[in-house]
């Protein structure tokens, strides 16, 4: 009998549990790494849905603001917009209102823009949270239209309660009337309303990438 032949045949049992033992930690290894990449695709996926989402609510958000300019704006001032008390028997303000009728007008027209406006400045501190602070101007030329849009009226209202003041000239005339009332964008008498969708426009070409991700 040959005498290796036991020791080379008792061996085979350990060898082969090396092998399973190998396997086995092979095996965690893979699985701990296909977990690893599992989790990491779930974070991105999550992410990206998540920029998705927050591009959409912000530019619905300016859209929301660009409405409330044409509302604000609104070249015509309807009956129902005036105080019944402050009306003559045809519907029409009655000149001695002529101030207080206008400043009803604009003061409800505003609430909207005021809505609005939190709204998108609620939403915009939201981005500079995912995205960073750099993104912290791109409401600065929308901001500029709101606040050039509010001295107008201001301007405007403060000659209906003192007529005597008048304005300088024709052409400042002009230039009030273009913040003041939306005509459209190819009037050559609507000046502000190119920088409002100017000022939107930096927001879709920051938003619209993000979107088109999703």
């Amino acid at each position: 009998m040959d005498p290796v032949t036991p020791q080379v045949s008792s061996s085979i049992p350990e060898l082969t549990g090396t092998i399973k033992d190998i396997l086995v930690g092979l095996s965690a290894v893979g699985a701990t790494i296909f977990a690893y990449l599992g989790i990491n695709a779930w974070r991105k996926e999550l992410k990206g849905k998540s920029e998705y989402q927050l591009a959409k609510d912000i530019l619905k958000s300016v859209y929301r603001v660009r409405e409330a300019f044409k509302h604000v704006r609104h070249i015509a001032i309807f009956q129902y917009e005036y105080p019944e008390d402050m009306q003559g028997p045809h519907g029409h303000l009655k000149p001695e209102h002529d101030y207080e009728g206008t400043a009803h007008v604009y003061e409800t027209r505003w609430k909207l823009m005021d809505e609005a406006f939190k709204e998108l400045e609620e939403y915009h501190l939201l981005a500079q949270v995912e995205w960073g602070p750099e993104f912290q101007d791109k409401i600065k030329k929308l901001r500029a239209c709101r606040a050039e849009l509010l001295v107008t009226i201001q301007q405007m209202l403060r000659r209906k309660k003192n007529p005597s003041e008048k304005m300088n000239s024709v052409e400042e005339k002009a230039e009030e009337r273009s913040v003041l009332y939306h005509i459209g964008e190819d009037s050559k008498h609507d000046k502000f309303t190119p920088e409002i969708n100017e000022a939107i426009q930096e927001f879709e070409n920051w938003l619209r990438p993000h979107i088109k991700k999703g």
